[in-house]
Formats: structure tokens, C-alpha cells, sequence
């Protein structure tokens, strides 16, 4: 049997398994399961709808399957978090700025809370994508999207692009990624690094403006925070996310820890938002009870 018939049979055969005992919304699930994965294997990009907008991502990336699958990605974070900001005063701020941006699947929903996003995502094939999802939604007024990698320094970087591009990272002098034994190397691409501070003042962006940080950048959340001492120092919360197996790459995981010890005082887990925040010494254990693999996410108070 030819290679591709086998993956089709192969996703066949796991939607069937999913659609025999469940209820309709499994049923549906699989469906559009077996309907991406088989259009993945001719195309390399889809563009359709859900939750209310228009969405271009790649065949092969994580996030597109579960926008398409599930009609969205992240939304219980997304929702915990805006109500978060909604109850606490100090962070009625016009600004979010979303860190590693992939093709805006937090950018476009973030729009609804009527603050304008700043949405920043390095790899060219996913900005682009980023680009044509604002322009086809008719966001472009409430979303401004910059094709850089948030660093502690400002230059050039190294991206190594993955298979999943939502995987691709940022490669140092070590030439160690997270992604390795998760994802295969695709290809490498130069792209611009900038502060996040810098990068956000000289576009005409108040530091004091910005309500929240939203950071996914696959272990080099050490370098969004080392970028912006100016944010923390406005306090403006930062949702980041924690893998150790990709921060032990990029700096260190006590480097991380440090950074954050350095910045904020408080700390929300993901699973706890609706909860009082704990003592920023509480990372320490957060860290230690993930294996390498695993990962959370958390918010940091300044």
C-alpha cells in the first residue's frame, strides 16, 4: 500500500476507534481529526472557520489541529485570565502583548477584551500566516504584529524551523534544543532579536500602557524576562510558560528561577487562577515537580 493510503487508513482507523462509543461532540471531533489529517497529506496549509474567525495555519502544526478540531486553543486560559485582569484594577491597562504569537491563536481571541494586542513571532512561515489571519479577520487596527524573537540582546539569532512549527526555537552556541526528540529539524533561518522593552518603547508603546505578557517561546522565557526589567518594573503581570527540559537549554532552569525571583513576588499556577497568589519562592517547588518533559504554565506578579 502506497505511504499515503496507509496514513489514511491509519487516521481512519483512530477516528473510528474515537467515533463507536462517544457522544456526538467525539464523534464530530473525530471527524474533522480524520478530515485534517487527510488533507494534510496533500496540502501544506488550510485556511477555515471557528469560534468566530477565519484561520490560516499549517497542516502540520499542533495548534491548527486543535482550532480545527476543538475551535480553539488555550480559551479556558484565555477566559480565566481576562476575567483575572477584570477584577483587579491595577491591570486596566489599554496593551497585551502576546510573546512567541504562532499564527495569533491568543492574539485574535485576546481582541476581544477591546485592548489592542501586540503580537510578536519570529519564524517567517508562521508571521506570515499571523498576518494574513489579522488581515482576513479585519483586525489590523487591533492587532500590530512584529516579525522579530524576543532576546536579552538585540541582533540576529539562529531559528530552527521544525516540523510543527509552533515547535521551533531559537538555537544558541550548545546547539541543545528542547524541541530535539519532541520535533525533527526542518530548517534554519536568520531572524532579528530585540528587547521586548526596547522593541515596545520605540514603536511608541507606554511600558506603564501594557496590561499583560503572554509568553510560549519553547524555553526561552529567561531571555523575554532578562529583555524587560522596565515591564515588571511598571508591573505588568507575565503568563509564561515553564518547561524545564527547554529552559535547562536556554540558560539553565535556576537561571530561570532566579529571573523570576529577581522580577516578581507573587505567583498564580494555570490550574489555581481563580485562587489567592502565592509567594514567588513557591517557583521553586513549581519547577522541581515537573519532570523534563512536562510543562505548565503560571502567571508572575510583579
Amino acid at each position: 500500500m502506497h505511504p499515503k493510503l496507509k496514513n489514511i487508513a491509519r487516521s481512519i482507523k483512530i477516528g473510528m476507534t474515537s467515533v463507536l462509543p462517544g457522544p456526538a461532540p467525539v464523534r464530530q471531533t473525530a471527524r474533522r481529526l480524520i478530515a485534517l489529517k487527510t488533507m494534510g497529506l496533500f496540502r501544506d496549509e488550510l485556511t477555515f472557520q471557528r469560534n468566530g474567525f477565519t484561520w490560516t495555519g499549517a497542516t502540520a502544526s499542533s495548534i491548527t489541529e486543535s482550532i480545527y478540531t476543538h475551535d480553539h486553543y488555550q480559551d479556558e486560559h484565555l477566559d480565566q485570565l481576562t476575567d483575572w485582569l477584570k477584577a483587579h484594577t491595577d491591570f486596566q491597562r489599554p496593551v497585551i502583548v502576546n510573546v512567541g504569537a504562532n499564527i495569533g491563536d491568543v492574539a485574535l481571541p485576546l481582541t476581544r477584551t477591546g485592548r489592542r494586542i501586540v503580537a510578536i513571532e519570529p519564524n517567517p512561515e508562521t508571521f506570515a500566516r499571523l498576518e494574513r489571519n489579522v488581515r482576513q479577520n479585519g483586525l489590523t487596527e487591533k492587532i500590530t504584529c512584529f516579525p522579530v524573537a524576543i532576546s536579552s540582546s538585540a541582533g540576529q539569532a539562529e531559528l530552527v524551523i521544525a516540523t510543527d512549527p509552533g515547535n521551533s526555537e531559537l538555537r544558541e552556541s550548545a546547539d541543545r534544543l528542547g524541541l530535539d526528540g519532541v520535533d525533527q529539524r526542518r530548517a534554519i533561518v536568520k531572524v532579528t532579536t530585540a528587547r521586548l522593552d526596547g522593541l515596545l518603547e520605540s514603536n511608541g508603546i507606554a511600558l506603564r500602557d501594557v496590561a499583560l505578557v503572554w509568553s510560549d517561546t519553547q524555553g526561552f522565557e529567561s531571555q523575554v524576562i532578562a529583555s524587560a526589567p522596565g515591564l515588571w518594573e511598571a508591573g505588568t503581570p507575565l503568563w509564561v510558560e515553564i518547561w524545564p527540559k527547554g529552559l535547562a537549554c536556554h540558560g539553565g532552569v535556576d537561571q530561570f528561577v532566579q529571573l523570576c525571583e529577581r522580577y516578581f513576588r507573587r505567583m498564580i499556577t494555570a490550574t489555581e487562577l481563580a485562587s489567592e497568589p502565592q509567594p514567588i519562592s513557591a517557583i521553586r517547588s513549581l519547577v522541581a515537580g515537573l519532570k523534563d518533559a512536562e510543562f505548565t504554565d503560571a502567571l508572575l506578579i510583579p
